[in-house]
């Protein structure tokens, strides 16, 4: 039985003790076991770790300080502090640190304690220690340290500036030109610089500590707005009146925060103002003579821009923001001209170079003509800048082109009623003539058929210098009722012969009995003659020579708008087209698709007029590369009741 005892006590133990060794296995903390002669007989895991050794056993015969450090020689030896000897010597734990460079050059900080093992008699036979990494603390205690010495070397830095600081801004305080007062929460006046001595002309011992509604115009009956939450801080050059000692009203300009503790709690406010009463009125009279100027300006027509030297738009009048809206920012070459670059003679450059207005007359980008003036000035940012006028002479460039086209016309119909008698005679002659020589061939005679071919194309110039003296008459402007069909002829006679020759092939589609409309024959036979020409320009452009679908339609036809009648006609031509973009344009006088020399950008604005006149409607609907269909719709003349 007493055996038996002893063998289960003798199991308890050994379980005991692997269970305290698999504890200390466990534990992330290196630990060891040394004996009185430096020789480890215990390591843990985390002790392997730390002295880089996978395995190890006690039979090695190897220091703790070998193993743990890669010492030659006891840790005391090399001036290292070690906890064994002490606790030896004393039998009670021992706390020391110990600096150890690892083997990748590293320095790692560690505390470590020593506890002492006694045996069963409460000998001491050895050391027990763990080590914990104190690199970090050891890390933040320098930086702590060296923090230390730098923030007090700061602070006495700082100290040193605040006191410059104070005294600087005293000096400030006193001399800077803006009025200048401090207040506490009760709005009294706590400080009041010479400035505002100066301006409302209160001493400084007449309002410290007294209400600062002491120089305005009108006592605060309710909280201070410097005060009120509803208004957003800092306040930024509010206009007020102020009253001074001697009773004058004055307008001042004003600057109003808080000012708060080192805690940011509100302690009262701080306020600067300045008179600015001359200067507004200088402002009040610079803005109605502005007034005056715009008034001026839109009465006038004029449209105004101003240019920078980087030919940017930085101001413009209402006039032309209605005509090319808000361009501010813009370039005045992409607004006016659509270019990518300065134009190649540029008046704004030359009024400033030579600091001399100039003048042109300028086609801009919405289809009208402009008389344009560049005046340069020195703005109030001291650049020297262009101011342009522009004002819109469309309608007068019309005119005049109307009235020259006038003129002209007047001057072919005299030179033509001259050239007709001229050539008229000769072609009667002539007719006449061949008529005679008909009359004497038998039937079936070979010079009959010449004779009457002399005699129907000697017909055919009569009839073009008929028409075309009837077309250059305008003395007759007045509505009367016209046939379409008549000058639909007539207008072809005059270009049939050019259409031959162009290899232009005509198909005419006129219906029959089609009633008059009210219209000028003479004007209206100048719209159809536009719009030939036109027809024609468009196919010779896509076709140089011959060919199959170079070829021209004209319809007239009854046609219902709004329940009324009128009497449509068009014009379709399958040449070049008329780009999307552009084609909202081509009524506007000047506006030429053609070439330069080719075309004067009159024609169809003109022919739009006329049709108008005519309470009619002349209008386009044309794809690119396929086709182009001018309308002309005129209303149809009321029949008379029987």
């Amino acid at each position: 039985m007493i055996e038996e005892g002893r063998r289960r006590e003798k199991r308890w133990l050994e379980m005991q003790i692997r269970f305290l060794q698999a504890l200390i296995e466990s534990i992330s903390t290196p630990v060891s076991v040394v004996d009185a002669s430096f020789r480890p007989r215990f390591v843990n895991k985390a002790f392997k770790e730390l002295a880089g050794c996978r395995e190890w056993s006690d039979e090695q015969g190897v220091h703790c300080y070998q193993l743990a450090f890669g010492f030659e020689q006891p840790c005391a030896e090399l001036g290292h502090s070690c906890p064994l000897p002490e606790v030896l010597a004393g039998g009670r734990p021992v706390v020391v640190t110990h600096a150890h460079r690892l083997p990748s050059g590293e320095i790692r900080h560690f505390e470590i304690t020593g506890s002492p093992l006694c045996d069963e008699e409460g000998d001491l036979v050895g050391v027990i220690e763990s080590f914990r990494d104190i690199t970090a603390r050891k890390i933040a205690e320098e930086l702590s340290r060296r923090n230390h010495d730098i923030l007090e070397q700061r602070v006495a830095e700082r100290t040193a500036e605040l006191v410059k600081a104070k005294e600087e801004a005293d000096l400030i305080y006193s001399v800077i030109p803006s009025a200048i007062f401090t207040v506490d929460m009760a709005q009294r006046i706590t400080s009041w610089n010479d400035k505002a001595e100066e301006v409302t002309g209160f001493r400084r011992e007449e309002v410290i500590g007294k209400k600062c509604d002491i120089f305005a115009l009108r006592p605060c009956t309710t909280r201070c707005g410097l005060f009120s939450e509803k208004k957003e801080k800092p306040i930024m050059g509010k206009k007020c009146e102020i009253r001074t000692k001697d009773g004058s009203v004055r307008i001042a300009s004003k600057n109003a925060d808080l000012l708060h503790d080192a805690d940011g709690r509100v302690i009262g406010g701080i306020e600067s103002f300045e008179d600015i009463t001359d200067r507004s009125r200088v402002e009040g009279m610079l803005r109605a003579e502005r007034d005056k100027l715009h008034s001026m300006l839109s009465a006038m027509g004029h449209g105004m821009h101003i240019l920078n030297r980087n030919f940017e738009i930085v101001y413009q009048n209402l006039i032309l923001r209605e005509h090319f809206g808000d361009k501010i920012g813009q370039k005045c070459y992409t607004v006016y001209k659509q270019l990518d670059g300065p134009c190649e003679v540029c008046r704004m450059r030359q009024a400033i170079d030579s600091n001399e207005i100039q003048r042109t007359e300028l086609l801009m980008s919405d289809g009208r003509y402009y008389e344009q003036s560049y005046a340069p000035f020195r703005d109030v940012d001291g650049q020297t800048k262009a101011l342009i006028l522009l004002r819109d002479i469309t309608e007068e460039k019309a005119f005049q082109a109307e009235t020259m086209r006038a003129g002209q016309l007047a001057a072919i119909g005299e030179l033509a009623a001259g050239v007709a008698h001229e050539i008229n005679n000769p072609i009667n002659g002539i007719i006449n003539y061949a008529q005679i020589l008909l009359d004497e061939q038998r039937d079936g005679a070979p010079a009959a058929e010449i004779l009457d071919r002399v005699i129907r194309e000697g017909e055919r110039i009569s009839g073009i210098v008929r028409n075309l003296l009837s077309f250059a008459r305008q003395d007759n402007e007045e509505m009367e009722e016209v046939a379409i069909g008549p000058v639909l002829d007539d207008s072809l006679a005059l270009l049939r012969h050019q259409f031959f020759k162009d290899g232009i092939q005509i198909a005419t589609h006129v219906v029959e009995g089609l009633p008059p409309v009210r219209a000028n024959a003479q004007q209206l036979q100048q719209v159809f003659l536009n719009l030939l020409s036109n027809a024609r320009y468009a196919l010779n452009q896509r076709y140089s020579g011959r060919h199959d679908n170079k070829r021209l339609e004209i319809t007239s036809r009854l046609v219902h708008l709004d329940k009324r009648p009128y009497v449509r006609t068009t014009v379709t031509d399958y040449g070049t087209g008329i780009p999307k973009e552009i084609v909202n344009h081509i009524f506007k006088p000047f506006y030429s698709m053609k070439k330069p020399g080719e075309g004067t950008g009159l024609g169809l604005s003109i022919s739009h007029g006329l049709v108008k006149d005519f309470n009619g409607f002349l209008w386009v609907d044309s794809k690119v590369d396929q086709y182009t269909t001018m309308t002309v719709d005129l209303p149809v003349v009321p029949a008379t009741p029987a």
